[in-house]
């Protein structure tokens, strides 16, 4: 995938495509397109990584974007103010990614559920909806605010609100704890539990939580609503 990542704090992808090119774009992500570049729904994957999708929350059509000629563009960018983070994968290598975090991936990229444990599953609200990425191939995704890298090498772990937890390597785990006591859970303001993030890989989070940025703005509206009608 022959791509460019443009902007500062609101950064949005061009991919270039040459005849008989194609990729996927998840579905409500499009900006933009040249006259020459195609775009159609697509079962990504087949049936079962459809379904798999559809159950991580995401849609279960991705769009196939491909060319008629040479030289056409696709823009696509996320909905929130934030940074894009595109990873190259080798063959068999995999990359994990909340479903809200994927923008687009090469045609040649497996995309399936990833399984989280039961834990990270009833506790982990954000943290819980995972997609795995299997190369060769680039995948995008897009991070909310500025993007925060950790390189764990196995001697430590990160403990991660779970609402900033963007994406990993296949080869970091995924646990669920609870914070560290029962005060700071219910005064701290740090929600209930921690994303304990542990082995070998890259751990990938939001500067910004998407839900609680969601719900900042939503709250600020209702006492703009309030004031107006006071």
């Amino acid at each position: 995938m022959n791509y460019e990542i443009i902007g500062s704090n609101m950064q949005y992808l061009k991919v270039k495509l040459n005849k008989g090119e194609k990729f996927y774009g998840d579905s409500g992500n499009f900006v933009s397109k040249s006259d020459n570049a195609v775009m159609e729904p697509k079962l990504a994957g087949g049936v079962v990584s459809a379904l798999e999708r559809h159950w991580t929350g995401a849609t279960a059509m991705l769009t196939e974007f491909s060319a008629k000629e040479d030289n056409a563009t696709v823009t696509l960018s996320g909905i929130y103010p934030g940074k894009i983070y595109a990873v190259k994968l080798g063959p068999g290598e995999e990359f994990v990614a909340e479903h809200y975090a994927f923008l687009a991936a090469d045609e040649n990229v497996k995309i399936s559920m990833a399984a989280v444990n039961l834990g990270a599953a009833f506790f982990g609200k954000e943290g819980l909806l995972f997609q795995k990425f299997t190369g060769p191939g680039v995948v995008a995704i897009h991070v909310v605010g500025d993007i925060i890298e950790y390189k764990l090498d196995g001697t430590f772990n990160m403990e991660i609100d779970p609402g900033h937890l963007a994406a990993f390597d296949a080869g970091v785990s995924y646990k669920i704890k609870f914070v560290d006591n029962i005060r700071t859970a219910m005064f701290g303001g740090v929600g209930l539990f921690l994303a304990t993030m542990s082995g070998k890989g890259r751990v990938i989070t939001h500067s910004v939580s998407r839900h609680k940025l969601t719900y900042a703005i939503y709250t600020d509206g209702l006492d703009q609503s309030q004031k107006k009608k006071g």
